[in-house]
């Protein structure tokens, strides 16, 4: 099978069925050069996975198909922390960016208008983070996080979050814990250390190095079985907006609706797009828009203490 035709074929389709919602058009006297599409794009990621190869191999499955769907090469590009996805996404060294919650409001906060998002998951308009704690705690399922913080009274345990920026890993569930405690959990642990990804977060719990540590739902439920008993979960939190396919808007309005397109048409019938899906736990992608992201913007402007 032609995988490039098949991908292009459910590209053209898809295009012509949402032909009626958008609009490709440039508008009267707008600048052709401002229009005009990059000979290649290039699309970045957060790097929550501690597997910088598994990364490689699973974005670059998305880039291959993006670019087969809308005629243009797209390459991924990896980065080593949080920040840097946003700054490439920010300073144009990066057209296209996979974001969570917290990058997404920080890239709204410095782009203004010239973000846009392109898409999210099936699962990210109702996203939850899991307390999950070493078995010699003896911790077990806690109504709130306030018994966690009465159990670790007078205990030595020590905590660990993933990266400072991750949404999911840290700003959220650090939220919940000072919402349900009135403290922070520097306050009421050892130790509070950022283990900058959500999987060394779970093997560092699993392992003892650390006793309680908080990471995304959906890293913990693909973790094979013998390690989700050696870190059990604790809490689970209630649920917010968390990851997105973001744009730079200054690729235009046809561009950004083909890739638009392009990424809510993805499913499994071809090989990049179920390793895509399979890697990043989705049956499908879904209309989004940043609005949807202003609570998170809200949240930091606030000023909430995410930790030293």
């Amino acid at each position: 099978m032609n995988t490039f035709s098949a991908v292009r074929r459910k590209y053209l389709l898809s295009l012509s069925a949402l032909a009626l919602s958008a609009t490709f058009s440039l508008t009267p006297g707008a600048s052709a050069a401002a229009q005009q599409a990059p000979s290649k794009l290039i699309i970045t990621a957060i790097p929550d996975d501690g597997d910088a190869d598994r990364m490689r191999e699973n974005f670059g499955a998305l880039a291959s198909y993006l670019g087969q769907a809308v005629g243009i090469p797209v390459e991924y590009m990896h980065v080593e922390n949080y920040a840097a996805s946003v700054t490439a996404l920010a300073t144009g060294r990066a057209h296209l960016a996979w974001l969570g919650g917290v990058t997404i409001a920080q890239a709204r906060m410095q782009m203004g208008d010239g973000i846009t998002v392109l898409g999210s998951r099936d699962i990210d308009k109702g996203f939850v983070s899991y307390f999950i704690a070493n078995p010699d705690t003896g911790l077990g399922q806690l109504a709130d996080l306030g018994e966690l913080a009465k159990a670790a009274q007078g205990k030595d345990w020590t905590f660990t979050f993933g990266s400072k920026s991750s949404t999911s890993g840290h700003v959220m569930p650090r939220k919940f814990f000072i919402d349900q405690t009135g403290t922070t959990p520097e306050k009421v642990f050892r130790t509070v250390a950022y283990s900058g990804s959500h999987d060394v977060v779970m093997q560092m719990v699993a392992d003892g190095t650390h006793d309680v540590g908080a990471l995304n739902y959906a890293s913990w439920d693909k973790a094979p079985g013998e390690l989700q008993a050696k870190a059990p979960i604790i809490y689970k939190t209630p649920p917010y907006i968390d990851y997105a396919l973001t744009a730079r808007s200054d690729l235009g309005p046809e561009l950004l609706g083909k890739l638009r397109v392009a990424l809510l048409a993805l499913d499994a019938s071809n090989e990049d797009g179920a390793k895509v899906l399979k890697y990043l736990k989705a049956g499908k992608f879904v209309e989004a828009d940043i609005s949807e992201w202003q609570s998170v913007v809200d949240l930091l402007e606030s000023g909430i203490d995410i930790g030293n």
